[in-house]
């Protein structure tokens, strides 16, 4: 089958990349040209075969360009949080105009592809870890500029007359120091510890993409996690990813203290039954992620380990509740 990848040189793009790569399928990569991403291409390329065009979602030529002959769509291509919080606008622009793009692109096709769009557990709205894990017929909330052009764009897809599939993704963190990043952001001690959550491999996610494309999903909606044994809370996931590091973790203090329904993160447990029964994806644990992410960081974890006083200082520096801790 000839497949379009939008997004393929992101975290998800790369694993769903390796994936596709096991099928006989003519694999066609649509991203932002960036030097990450040519570097990223690059490595990609010695692995498999694959066609790259270069562009933007919301150029209506180049999408056009990039869908023509192709059997199937998967759109990766997204603004996440935190960064969606900080540019609203632009966000809506990529994950909302962008999709459109994409869907009407499909639609002038004498015979439309079958189009997965990734989703997220986040369009759930706050959740407090009150009652089961979540189901694909749960109601949907709006709370940020991410979860808005993430339902909206579901609902442009459904409304569309194409093969479509929706899978709802769990906490996906990537297989290298990025996310170390993201733990220097505020929005990090925003999540109180004992907020519900399932994680799933990158590369777990990757492969039921990749399944995706030719498993019986059309009019389907998939929550994708890990499984039970990849539900945990945050603090869990905290403790477990910052002792991989060599850094700790840190006080309790740092982080928010639910008051109310609003202070809880829009993460939650995710009922997979049936997206496993269809993708057959769940193959790795969370222990699984931390040692792989241990033997990636190497001899920086002894280098993290002799600077850990100053890290913990600076990271605690960005907490907005241990600053005002007595």
């Amino acid at each position: 089958m000839r497949v379009l990848l939008t997004g393929a040189f992101g975290n998800v793009g790369e694993s769903t990349l390796l994936s596709l790569f096991e099928s006989n399928h003519k694999i066609r990569c649509f991203d932002i040209e960036t030097k990450v991403n040519q570097k990223k291409r690059k490595q990609l390329s010695k692995i498999g075969m694959f066609e790259t065009i270069w562009g933007d979602v919301r150029d209506s030529d180049i999408v056009q360009k990039a869908v023509e002959d192709m059997e199937c769509i998967i759109h990766l291509a997204a603004i996440l949080p935190p960064v969606s919080d900080r540019n609203p606008e632009f966000t809506r622009s990529v994950n909302l105009v962008g999709t459109r793009s994409l869907v009407d692109a499909a639609i002038k096709r004498d015979e439309p592809p079958k189009f997965i769009y990734s989703s997220s557990i986040a369009t759930y709205g706050h959740c407090s870890g009150r009652g089961p894990p979540k189901k694909a017929t749960d109601p949907q909330i709006i709370t940020d500029v991410y979860t808005e052009t993430k339902i909206k764009a579901e609902e442009y897809i459904r409304a569309s007359n194409i093969p479509w599939t929706i899978l709802r993704f769990g906490v996906v963190p990537p297989l290298s120091m990025n996310w170390f990043k993201s733990a220097l952001d505020p929005f990090v001690y925003d999540i109180p510890l004992e907020q519900r959550l399932e994680f799933v491999h990158s590369r777990d996610i990757g492969l039921a993409v990749a399944n995706a494309v030719d498993a019986p999903t059309e009019g389907r909606i998939l929550l994708l996690g890990g499984g039970e044994s990849c539900r945990m809370t945050y603090r869990a996931f905290m403790t477990g990813y910052l002792d991989a590091l060599g850094i700790g973790m840190l006080p309790e203090s740092a982080f928010r203290v639910p008051t109310c329904e609003e202070d809880y993160f829009h993460t939650d447990w995710m009922d997979t039954s049936e997206s496993q029964a269809i993708l057959n994806f769940q193959t790795r644990t969370f222990t699984d992620y931390i040692d792989e992410l241990s033997d990636t960081i190497g001899r920086l974890r002894y280098v993290m380990r002799l600077l850990r006083p100053l890290i913990r200082r600076y990271m605690l520096s960005k907490s907005p509740y241990y600053r005002s801790a007595p």
